[in-house]
């Protein structure tokens, strides 16, 4: 029996992947993204964020790669 993954499971993995992705450190994502440099600390941890904080990471994390993408693409 397959067990679904919380949402908070696939939350850290979303992060922990662009984390090794952008090798953005850990303050520096917390800082920029929640003004928080623990943040990753305290997900780490096992804090669970809230929607509205999941939200803005996310749109962080979007943002960051659309940019990449566009600088690739050379635009």
């Amino acid at each position: 029996m397959r067990v679904m993954r919380t949402f908070r499971e696939q939350f850290v993995d979303r992060v922990e992947a662009f984390l090794a992705q952008s090798g953005m450190r850990p303050t520096d994502f917390g800082r920029e993204s929640m003004g928080d440099p623990s943040f990753i600390t305290h997900l780490r941890r096992g804090r669970s964020p809230s929607l509205d904080t999941a939200d803005r990471v996310n749109a962080f994390i979007e943002r960051l790669e659309s940019e990449q993408a566009k600088r690739v693409r050379g635009g």
